[in-house]
């Protein structure tokens, strides 16, 4: 079961066998290294406009309308709980989920389907399920820092195994690359807060992806300086580093355990991230706030 409750859950397993591929360590960077001078991307947004638009089916328009709530829902917890805490981790994704949410927006806006999110306001929903997991997950994670952890990586968990089942199901290249692209930060996400819970000492058992492909992601490199076309294959970033959809170079910044970078660029959208572990930042740092920034052990997510 996910948030969606697809009834084709069943496939989950066999699609995410598909995917390892993608999450074998360091497989992603080498994929992409090896295609640098050949082409090379400026972000989700130029990979998108080179797509010719075909009709969605009605299944496909219930997809992208679901997930754009779904990311609203993942900023929207993350905000909350970035209140509580007060942990780098939560608000850096945060700001990633922000620009998943503006990259469904401009899948919804391209095929000229109705804004779901009528109410931006954090807690607001039009799904009442997702409404409801709100209340949950925000209710959870506020009565320890490892409960709040746990809902990072149970959010991650389920909303992965979504993304995969669209993928496997959708013949739109569209959608499939904006859900490819979107997994991509997923993936960098669970990996993030999974390894937040080991710096305290607890672990996470996968519920919703099947242990091998959970295992695999987190066996993996943070993905980063790459994103992935609509048949899920890598593609380079244009440029040094990558935050947001777009390409970005940024400093890093110094710190105890904040390696951050945030840039504007030319791609779609801003992009932030930085990380959250130990270290003494410094140097330059990767925009796309996944892994180790400016010389920092990083937890920090980004897309």
């Amino acid at each position: 079961m996910s948030f969606k409750q697809f009834p084709r859950w069943i496939v989950v397993a066999a699609v995410a066998a598909i995917m390892i591929t993608t999450a074998i360590p360091g497989e992603t960077q080498r994929r992409a290294s090896a295609q640098v001078g050949a082409q090379c991307a400026g972000g989700v947004g130029s990979l998108f406009d080179e797509i010719e638009p075909v009709p969605l089916t009605a299944d496909e328009e219930t997809d992208a309308l679901f997930l754009r709530e779904e990311e609203k829902l993942a900023r929207d917890v993350y905000l909350t709980l970035a209140e509580t805490w007060q942990l780098p981790i939560f608000a850096n994704i945060a700001r990633s989920e922000q620009n998943h949410m503006d990259l469904v927006l401009l899948l919804i806006n391209t095929y000229g389907l109705e804004d779901p999110v009528v109410d931006d306001t954090v807690g607001a929903f039009t799904d009442p399920g997702l409404a409801s997991f709100f209340v949950q997950f925000t209710s959870d994670g506020s009565v320890s820092l490892i409960d709040a952890l746990i809902v990072g990586a149970t959010i991650e968990d389920m909303d992965l195994a979504d993304l995969i089942e669209i993928i496997e199901f959708t013949d739109n290249a569209h959608l499939a690359l904006v859900a490819h692209n979107l997994a991509k930060g997923s993936r960098n996400h669970l990996r993030a807060f999974v390894r937040a819970l080991g710096a305290q000492g607890e672990t996470y058992t996968p519920q919703y992806l099947d242990q091998a492909t959970f295992d695999a992601v987190l066996a993996a490199d943070m993905e980063q300086r790459t994103f992935y076309d609509a048949d899920g294959e890598p593609v380079p970033a244009c440029g040094a580093a990558v935050g947001g959809f777009g390409t970005r170079r940024g400093p890093g910044q110094g710190g105890q355990g904040n390696g951050g970078v945030t840039g504007n660029g030319n791609g779609n959208g801003n992009g932030s991230g930085s990380g959250d572990g130990t270290g003494d930042g410094g140097g330059s740092g990767d925009c796309d706030g996944t892994g180790p920034h400016g010389g920092g052990q990083g937890n920090g997510g980004g897309n």
